[in-house]
């Protein structure tokens, strides 16, 4: 191999490297949210702001990636969505739960989710269906296939009314998102959203790494 060929190769060789660390480089870049940024997410222009905002209720478990998500958690307050529950639907969801008595009876109100609303809110923000998730929490709920819906009698809520992020960071079109849980006093979490064409999709919700 003659001294001209080796020289192109070395020169290819070395363009090669300069351009991976270049690209290196530019996936490693983090940028600081500014405060006006930060405050669009603690502000009432995506989580909070209304009586029931189900961006909120995206936090109540942690998740790896959307198909981890708890269900249950979720869904625990309902999804927002109109729900219509008849009397013979409720008697029925007594019947497999193993209620006896009358409807009047019942100590509790019956929460209502169907199949189509889970469905909804979980590809508006997640990009996927119940069918494409773990199903994880499914397990705590009665289903009704007749109606297609799942159900459980509580009288409480898990619905967090107030989210604020300490600090934020972007990464291309990734947003991590920091905050302390007060709600269940479990320590410091990061929310990673993807930001796709203007619309930001949940992809996890996990504890902050211990530097230690």
């Amino acid at each position: 191999m003659n001294k001209k060929v080796m020289c192109v190769i070395m020169v290819l060789m070395l363009s090669i490297i300069l351009i991976g660390c270049k690209s290196n480089d530019v996936e490693a870049k983090i940028e600081v949210l500014s405060a006006e940024e930060l405050e669009f997410f603690n502000g009432d222009s995506f989580f909070n702001g209304e009586e029931f905002n189900i961006r909120n209720q995206l936090l109540s478990s942690v998740y790896d990636g959307p198909e981890s998500i708890d269900l249950f958690g979720l869904f625990y307050a309902g999804s927002g969505l109109e729900e219509t529950i008849t009397d013979e639907e409720l008697l029925s969801v007594m019947a497999a739960s193993g209620i006896s008595g009358t409807i009047n009876q019942l100590p509790s109100p019956c929460e209502k989710n169907s199949l189509s609303n889970m469905d909804a809110i979980l590809m508006e923000h997640m990009d996927i269906t119940v069918e494409e998730s773990g199903k994880i929490g499914l397990e705590n709920m009665v289903y009704l296939e007749d109606y297609d819906a799942y159900y459980y009698f509580h009288g409480d809520t898990n619905y967090r009314s107030l989210i604020t992020f300490n600090r934020g960071e972007r990464e291309g079109n990734q947003i991590r998102l920091y905050y302390d849980d007060g709600f269940f006093g479990d320590g410091a979490k990061v929310l990673t959203l993807m930001e796709i064409e203007g619309e930001y999709k949940f992809k996890s919700n996990q504890y902050v790494k211990s530097e230690d």
